[in-house]
């Protein structure tokens, strides 16, 4: 790994802690600290994308893009919302649906003529749609006129992470791995940021949903590299 990627890792990963220290001390009580959020959020993806660009040889403009998805949805999920319309989280939802397909599509291109493809490994996708199949009734009753967009959005980032598994038998198992734990991580920030949104919030959710989030993305990435 070169020395700028070095550093653009150490960026990120400071950038982050200090993300997380600022949404803990929020949740604590200690408001003042919210402007940590608005210092570190918007240098997540943007660090993670320059990471990626730059440590790797060959660049998949897809994950590229991917990435950039996440950077819009992280700012319109920042912005204040004191009516409670859910607008910047439509806006937000959207951007991460786009993000989503274009690493679905990503991973279905590295994949190829599926010549590698291992039959085993659709087992690995099974639990991926265990999950969507029990989260969706559970958050759908919460989501009023969201529901068709939310569902829309389940079936997505499920299928995200079944595309991950397409890649068992292509390349090395060590980027594979990074790619399926990346994704469950991802899905995982989803799952909680959407129970925090629109049915009720416990303590320290930003803190574990933004740990999930930069650790899933993150890992997606490292895997794509790896491959």
């Amino acid at each position: 790994m070169e020395t700028v990627s070095i550093i653009l890792l150490v960026l990120l990963i400071f950038f982050s802690l200090l993300h997380l220290l600022g949404e803990f001390l929020i949740d604590i009580g200690k408001e003042k600290f919210i402007i940590v959020r608005y210092l570190t959020k918007p240098f997540l993806m943007p660090l993670l994308l320059l990471f990626y660009v730059i440590g790797n040889v060959n660049i998949n403009w897809l994950i590229s893009i991917a990435i950039i998805g996440g950077f819009v949805g992280d700012i319109f999920l920042m912005l204040p919302d004191p009516d409670k319309t859910r607008k910047w989280l439509r806006v937000g939802l959207v951007s991460f649906l786009l993000g989503n397909l274009l690493y679905i599509s990503a991973f279905i291109y590295i994949a190829g003529d599926f010549v590698h493809f291992v039959w085993w490994s659709v087992l690995l996708a099974i639990p991926f749609v265990i999950a969507a199949i029990m989260i969706h009734p559970r958050l759908t009753k919460h989501t009023g006129k969201m529901t068709t967009a939310v569902t829309i959005y389940i079936i997505v980032i499920g299928l995200m992470g079944i595309s991950t598994t397409l890649l068992f038998g292509y390349g090395t198992l060590e980027g594979i791995i990074l790619l399926y734990v990346g994704a469950w991580l991802f899905i995982i920030s989803d799952i909680l940021n959407g129970y925090a949104k629109f049915v009720t919030v416990f303590k320290y959710e930003r803190v574990i949903t933004m740990f999930t989030y930069i650790a899933g993305q993150l890992m997606i990435v490292l895997g794509v590299i790896f491959l």
